[in-house]
């Protein structure tokens, strides 16, 4: 199936966005670092260990996330990831898109749907995963996704079905009956899960018997020692930079499926590192004409500014997953019994 790429009117709407951003809407984007990524809850393999008890994400799904989702998307569209997630390496010839569509062809297969079958994604952004994800398997898609300048944007995409799209908050009960999904996924918006046990168990409430949820989700590995200052900075500056909010040793992702009455058919990690390494150039490049443009006041200084603070870090990105401290892509497929 061919893909539509993210085209050159996508990316001057973003950035007519980021040109529009008023100084109140920048100050508030830019607070949201402190308000979002401060004492952000960490579990490591020590934690696994040692059975400390998980620790959600307290803020859940506030404001100054919508907000800071509002603005990233922007970013994001004027870059290649206008599905708001860095894919997993499957080739590493290709475009960050086409590992997108690669790795979207691996979820669409371990779903297990097809034609008359009703997906849910979670997070879903502006619709664009669960339209392929419905072109692959011919299942009806839905989604819900926390940030509503996204979701208007799906409602105005004519290969979705716009009514099957809400503004939808995963850390509150799901609006949906008992049995109403045949497949529920979910890629990369779960590190903002306030209490594992309450979404996973929504998720498994709202499956059919049989029903496949998939995540793909940053976990921290076996390497990362949250009392080595030097670690614990890549991740904190990673955490800025990729904008997860909690961050778990990857077991502690397996037994929420577990405790929830999932069988766990499906629990590994791909490094994503060539792939950012890949974005972080383009936006290097965004980033050097956004300050030529704004020093002759072609354009505002805070849109420099925007640019600037998304690319900030990202080297101690590439640092993390190369000491082997994260993987942004921890996948799990969980079936509810049938």
């Amino acid at each position: 199936m061919k893909h539509k790429p993210t085209t050159l009117r996508d990316r001057l709407g973003a950035l007519f966005g980021l040109l529009r951003v008023s100084d109140k809407e920048f100050n508030a984007y830019m607070a949201t670092y402190d308000e979002l990524f401060t004492d952000s809850p960490e579990n490591t393999k020590a934690d696994y260990d040692n059975g400390v008890p998980l620790r959600g994400y307290r803020q859940g799904s506030s404001d100054e996330l919508e907000q800071l989702y509002r603005i990233i998307h922007l970013m994001c569209t004027l870059g290649s990831v206008e599905k708001m997630y860095m894919p997993p390496v499957i080739d590493l010839q290709q475009s960050v898109l086409k590992n997108q569509i690669l790795f979207e062809q691996i979820v669409a297969n371990d779903l297990k749907i097809g034609a008359g079958d009703k997906v849910l994604d979670l997070g879903c952004g502006c619709g664009a995963i669960a339209e392929n994800i419905a072109a692959l398997t011919g299942a009806t898609p839905f989604g819900v996704n926390l940030d509503k300048s996204q979701i208007q944007k799906a409602w105005k995409n004519p290969k979705l079905p716009a009514s099957n799209f809400a503004v939808g908050d995963f850390n509150k009960p799901f609006e949906f009956a008992d049995a109403s999904f045949d497949a529920v996924y979910a890629i990369q918006p779960l590190t903002y899960i306030t209490d594992h046990a309450f979404t996973f168990a929504e998720v498994f409430r709202i499956l059919k018997p049989g029903g496949r949820f998939i995540m793909n989700d940053v976990a921290a590995l076996d390497n990362y020692d949250r009392e080595n200052e030097h670690q614990k900075t890549l991740i904190q500056h990673t955490r800025e930079l990729t904008v997860f909010g909690g961050f778990w040793y990857y077991k502690y992702w397996d037994d929420a499926y577990r405790n929830a009455g999932f069988e766990l058919i499906t629990s590994q990690g791909r490094s994503a590192v060539e792939m950012i390494k890949k974005e972080v150039a383009l936006f290097s490049r965004y980033e050097a004409v956004f300050k030529f443009l704004a020093k002759i006041h072609v354009i505002p200084r805070k849109t420099y500014a925007l640019m600037q603070r998304m690319n900030e870090n990202s080297a101690s990105y590439i640092q993390a997953e190369e000491e082997e401290l994260l993987t942004l892509n921890w996948y799990c497929v969980g079936q509810k019994p049938a």
